[in-house]
């Protein structure tokens, strides 16, 4: 389940579209070894991006309904 305590390594394990939205949202998620540390939260934090407005994409990028 998408959350904001989702840890980013987690999101890119679940499909290569999230790595495609990261590299657009132009982030360094990718190459950093704290992936598996930094949760979602706190990249949006990091790089001053609106977490609801990430999340959406997240969720349009693997089709996922929100409840």
């Amino acid at each position: 389940m998408l959350s904001p305590q989702m840890l980013v390594a987690d999101l890119l394990d679940t499909s290569p579209l999230v790595a495609s939205l990261l590299l657009e949202l132009r982030v360094d998620c990718l190459g950093c070894s704290m992936n598996k540390f930094c949760t979602l939260e706190e990249l949006c934090s990091q790089y001053e991006l609106e977490l609801e407005n990430i999340i959406c994409k997240v969720q349009e990028r693997l089709n996922i309904r929100s409840n």
